[in-house]
């Protein structure tokens, strides 16, 4: 199939079904739709999609870039149409049917919010294609996991620009908070209900604005802003 857009009549019947399927989880889902002519446009460029899994968020990412490399990162990181419909189109992926029924999330989890800075990072497909982006290496903590959930590192980091925007800090993240031993992120670091020395929900953030006051956080190397954190980090070294 060729990659389309919704309109906006088209991504108000997503969100109409999104409803519908949240009081009644076997609702079948309105395949026709991704290629009617009254709710989507086909893009511009001509990008041929097809169905498949993806085993983790990382082989989302992959394929994603892949096949919207030919418009621009600035394009995609607008297009509410676009990012809504692959919403659609790789649905089973992203909201599993379990013995014929699916559990529907917000519907920020699947239409794509640009311009809403609460929600736009919460989009699972986006997401993925956005880590890939921005932190084509040392991303360990937020693609090697599922495609259908938004897990709890990916959205402490994502919800504040301040952070991702500093150069270094994926590496410094990767090596504070991914546990070798194990192959998956440290356990206990993004506990709401605890404050965990040096974890990243609540103390991370707090220590990054307070090095910002004094420091030129965009210049530094991992090293650097790792030395920097403190000794309530130095455990996770």
């Amino acid at each position: 199939m060729h990659v389309r857009r919704f309109n906006p009549s088209g991504i108000e019947a997503f969100r109409k079904f999104l409803r519908t399927c949240r009081d009644a989880p076997s609702t079948p889902t309105p395949w026709e739709v991704l290629e009617s002519d009254e709710f989507t446009s086909l893009t511009t460029e001509t990008i041929e999609i097809e169905s498949r899994s993806f085993d983790s968020r990382r082989e989302a990412a992959e394929y994603l870039h892949a096949k919207l490399d030919c418009i621009s990162a600035e394009t995609l990181r607008k297009d509410d149409g676009l990012w809504t419909w692959l919403s659609l189109f790789f649905f089973d992926q992203i909201c599993p049917a379990v013995a014929g029924n699916r559990k529907v999330r917000n519907d920020y989890t699947y239409v794509y919010m640009p311009h809403e800075s609460r929600y736009f990072y919460r989009h699972l497909l986006f997401v993925a294609w956005y880590v890939q982006h921005i932190a084509p290496s040392h991303n360990r903590l937020f693609l090697d996991t599922s495609v259908h959930n938004l897990d709890k590192y990916t959205s402490d980091v994502f919800k504040r620009l301040y952070i991702t925007r500093i150069p270094c800090v994926f590496e410094v993240l990767d090596r504070l908070y991914w546990d070798d031993s194990t192959g998956r992120p440290r356990k206990g670091l993004t506990n709401p209900g605890k404050v965990v020395a040096g974890n990243l929900m609540h103390r991370f953030p707090i220590r990054i604005r307070q090095l910002e006051k004094t420091y030129d956080l965009q210049s530094l190397t991992a090293d650097q802003l790792i030395e920097l954190l403190g000794s309530e980090f130095q455990q996770f070294r």
